[in-house]
C-alpha cells in the first residue's frame, strides 16, 4: 500500500484549482521550487503523471482527474466543516459555490440561491462574480460548482461538463417619458440618442446593436457598463436609453418613470444558462441540489 501524504494531496488540489504552480504559491505561502518538488514526489510515489504543465498553467491528466475528485471530496468537506463550525454547528454541512457573470442581474443570482434553498435549506451557497473567462476557468478547475451565465461556454469545456438553458427573457428599449416623441417611429426616436449598453462581449449588446443598425439607427454609445442595475439607474435619471428586462422595468413602467419605446418584443432575448461539471460532487446534498436545478429550474419573468 502506498503511503498517503495528505500535505502533498492538498498541494496538488490547490495547484489544480489555482491553475498554475506560481498562482498556488501565493495561496499556500510556499516557494515555487518547494511546490514543484512536492508535486514531483507525489507523482513518483504514485507512479503516474497527474498534471501536464505548459506556459498557460497546469491541466489534469486522466489519472489526475481521478485523484482530484477524491481530493475534492476530502478537502471540500473539510471546508464545509470549517464553515459549519464557524457557524456553531457541525450537522449536515454542505457548501455550494455559485459563480455568476457580472452582467447578470442580482435578482437572477438570488433566484438561483432561493432555488437551491428550496431543495435543501441547509446548503450554504457561496456566491462570487467574474468574467466569462474567469468563470470558465474556475469551472474547469472545479474551483466552483455551478455557474450562471448569459453565454453557454460548455462546448469549450469538453464532454465532462453540461449546460441547461434556464431562461430566454425578451428585452425592451426603454427611457424616461420625455424621450418618447409622438408621431415618430422607433428608429427616429432612438437614432442619435445616448445609449447605455453592456460591455462589447455581451451577446445581448451585440444582438441589440445589430437590430438598431438594421433599422437605420445612428448609434450614440453614452456608457458601457457590466451592471444592468447601473444601466437602469442611469436611464431613470434621464441620461438616455437602455435595453432592459421586464422584471427590472415593471414597477417603473407602472409608476410612469419609464416608457417602452416599442410596444411589442423585437425578437431579442437574454439567454441565461446554468453550467456545471458532470463529475460526482463531494457532498450528496450539494449533488442533489445541482441535479434538481439542472433538471427542473426555470426563471419566471413578467
Amino acid at each position: 500500500m502506498l503511503p498517503m501524504n495528505f500535505n502533498q494531496l492538498y498541494y496538488f488540489w490547490i495547484i489544480t484549482k489555482a491553475g498554475s504552480i506560481s498562482a498556488a504559491t501565493r495561496q499556500l505561502l510556499l516557494n515555487q521550487s518547494t511546490l514543484s518538488q512536492q508535486l514531483k514526489d507525489m507523482e513518483n510515489s504514485i507512479g503516474r503523471r497527474l498534471l501536464t504543465r505548459s506556459r498557460h498553467g497546469v491541466a489534469l491528466t486522466e489519472e489526475g482527474k481521478v485523484v482530484f475528485e477524491y481530493c475534492d471530496r476530502m478537502f471540500l468537506q473539510a471546508e464545509e466543516l470549517a464553515a459549519r463550525l464557524h457557524g456553531g454547528s457541525v450537522a449536515g454541512a454542505a457548501l455550494l459555490r455559485l459563480g455568476f457573470c457580472r452582467s447578470v442581474t442580482r435578482d437572477k443570482v438570488l433566484g438561483v440561491e432561493r432555488a437551491v434553498k428550496a431543495v435543501d435549506a441547509g446548503v450554504i451557497v457561496k456566491i462570487f462574480s467574474g468574467t466569462g473567462e474567469e468563470l470558465e476557468d474556475k469551472l474547469r478547475r472545479r474551483a466552483c460548482d455551478m455557474v450562471l451565465s448569459n453565454v453557454d461556454f460548455s462546448a469549450g469545456l469538453g464532454t465532462d461538463f453540461r449546460a441547461r438553458l434556464a431562461a430566454s427573457i425578451p428585452h425592451y428599449f426603454v427611457a424616461a417619458p420625455q424621450f418618447k416623441k409622438q408621431g415618430k417611429t422607433f428608429a427616429q426616436m432612438v437614432s442619435g440618442m445616448p445609449l447605455m449598453v453592456h460591455s462589447p462581449e455581451d451577446p445581448l449588446r451585440r444582438a441589440g446593436e445589430d437590430y438598431l443598425r438594421r433599422n437605420g439607427v445612428v448609434l450614440n454609445i453614452h456608457a458601457e457598463v457590466e451592471d444592468s442595475d447601473l444601466i437602469l439607474t442611469m436611464v431613470l435619471r434621464g441620461e438616455g436609453i437602455g435595453f432592459l428586462a421586464p422584471a427590472a422595468i415593471k414597477k417603473h413602467l407602472e409608476n410612469g418613470r419609464l416608457v417602452k419605446l416599442h410596444d411589442r418584443p423585437i425578437g431579442i432575448s437574454e439567454n441565461l444558462w446554468l453550467l456545471c461539471s458532470k463529475h460526482h460532487y463531494a457532498n450528496e446534498r450539494v449533488q442533489k441540489a445541482i441535479n434538481t436545478l439542472m433538471e427542473k429550474f426555470r426563471f419566471e419573468y413578467p
